[in-house]
């Protein structure tokens, strides 16, 4: 193995696989961390569990109502010209009296609805509601699996893209030392050394991004978490590429149709405001009450003044009811109408936009169905392509040597390497997070799809959490395992 090439494949073996190391982390951990650390979807568990009680509150609307309600009144009063009691024949008199007492008086009333249609679409709008509530809590829990893959495969891939620029740049820090060597001597034109400058200089570049990509997607995984992570489990060099099961685009649209949580949550939103609208019908029809009450005054004074020989003072009054309650809304200044009118309106929308999210979803399983397929066809031939890149830069450096191609031949080959690099492992990590969100459109996606992913990981394929500082160079176990990784 010539030099150069030695030299690359010790660089980027850092990257693709780094010597395993004990307690590293792996999918499944994260997984069991972010359950309980991850605001987002304990915002979604708190309101799906809110949105349970919407039938509830819809039901109750036609259960009996009872309500209690207890008084206590003193009251002062004058009686003026009141009558006074005389003897037979005596002329009839009057005066003024004095009539305080006390009055305590217990109701209670029971009222069942008889006939009441807001009540009922109300709870007709409950129960779609709750089912809207548990359509967007499945899809939250499917966001959520998906953004265990998302924020992990972003370490790995950051990783891999960090510890390619790495060696980029040391590659070509190498070749422009050997390019001023040549140049110091006459060897090559100055147009060699710049270019072997420039390509240096970019690298550079490259590089710094890289580790700042790396960081962030570090400190998004462990915000995630809530936990500080030393090591995670890297991607093993062997994966199962199969695309889609099945491959057919129209297989997966009936999926997606029969189980999207979204479009349920549309399907079940027009169901509610449909709901809505039947009750702003009903409001303008007659309501039927069954009432009955039952009644208890005391009259606390034993004075009470007594005319008319009630026999109020100091006694107990009770009394029962029950009947019939009709109330037939006639005119409310036109709010009645102009509330139906509305939530007639607002009815057509949520079918509108059912409509739009049937299409969008319908649209998208084919798309990523055929995205998935050609991502499995990618990730072979990237991984061709690397195999490729390999030996044309092993060909060109052995050129390059006896003069037969110049360093910009040998510059370009091996930028044309660390891009090949690049895109296999991206091909790999594409395929594995467009395979995840083809089964959460389908509304498929479960934890056992996140830990047949975490089978995929290798407890030798170890990636620290801190970057390397520049110009490591690799352990020879570590280049073991890079060969194994990055040489496929």
């Amino acid at each position: 193995m010539h030099q150069h090439l030695r030299y690359l494949v010790r660089a980027t073996a850092l990257g693709l696989a780094l010597t395993s190391s004990a307690g590293a982390t792996d999918l499944e951990d994260v997984l069991n961390a972010a359950r309980d650390a991850d605001p987002e979807f304990a915002a979604a568990q708190r309101t799906w569990q809110a949105d349970q009680q919407a039938v509830k509150q819809g039901r109750g609307a036609l259960m009996p109502s009872i309500n209690a309600q207890y008084s206590h009144v003193r009251s002062d009063q004058t009686l003026e010209d009141a009558p006074v009691a005389v003897a037979p024949g005596d002329p009839e008199q009057t005066t003024d009296a004095d009539q305080d007492f006390d009055l305590q008086t217990t109701t209670v009333s029971v009222v069942q609805p008889l006939f009441r249609p807001e009540a009922w679409y109300s709870y007709t709008q409950g129960k779609a509601l709750t089912s809207v509530g548990e359509a967007r809590f499945e899809q939250a829990r499917q966001d959520f699996l998906l953004r265990v893959a998302q924020r992990y495969t972003e370490v790995l891939r950051t990783w891999d893209n960090l510890l390619a620029a790495r060696a980029a740049e040391r590659a070509f820090s190498r070749q422009l030392d050997q390019t001023r060597e040549r140049f110091d001597v006459g060897l090559v034109p100055i147009t060699d050394l710049h270019e072997a400058q420039a390509a240096r200089d970019l690298g550079t570049v490259n590089r710094i991004v890289a580790e700042s990509d790396f960081s962030v997607a570090r400190n998004n995984l462990e915000a995630f978490t809530g936990m500080s992570l030393d090591s995670i489990d890297g991607l093993a060099a062997e994966i199962p590429i199969s695309g889609p099961q099945p491959a057919d685009p129209e297989a997966w649209v009936e999926r997606a149709l029969a189980a999207n949580p979204s479009l349920l949550a549309a399907r079940y939103q027009a169901d509610a405001a449909k709901a809505t609208a039947r009750q702003g019908l009903s409001r303008q029809l007659p309501t039927v009450d069954l009432v009955g009450q039952y009644q208890h005054q005391h009259y606390l004074d034993e004075d009470f003044y007594d005319p008319f020989n009630t026999g109020r003072g100091g006694q107990n009054v009770r009394g029962n009811s029950i009947g019939v309650e009709v109330n037939i809304p006639l005119f409310a200044g036109g709010a009645l109408n102009s509330q139906r009118l509305q939530s007639s309106y607002q009815y057509q929308a949520t079918e509108e936009q059912y409509r739009l999210t049937h299409r969008n979803i319908s649209q998208n399983a084919r798309s990523l169905t055929q995205v998935v397929a050609a991502n499995a066809q990618r990730v072979g031939a990237r991984r061709q392509a690397l195999v490729s890149a390999k030996s044309v830069l092993q060909a060109t450096q052995s050129g390059y040597e006896v003069g037969t191609r110049n360093a910009v031949d040998l510059l370009n080959a091996q930028q044309r390497l660390f891009q090949a690099q690049s895109d296999y492992a991206n091909a790999r990590y594409d395929y594995i997070l467009d395979s995840l969100r083809l089964k959460a459109l389908a509304g498929m996606l479960t934890e056992q799809d996140i830990l047949e992913i975490n089978g995929w990981l290798s407890a030798s394929v170890t990636v620290r959490m801190e970057a390397p500082a520049q110009g490591v160079e690799a352990s020879t176990q570590a280049e073991a395992d890079g060969n194994n990784a990055a040489n496929p």
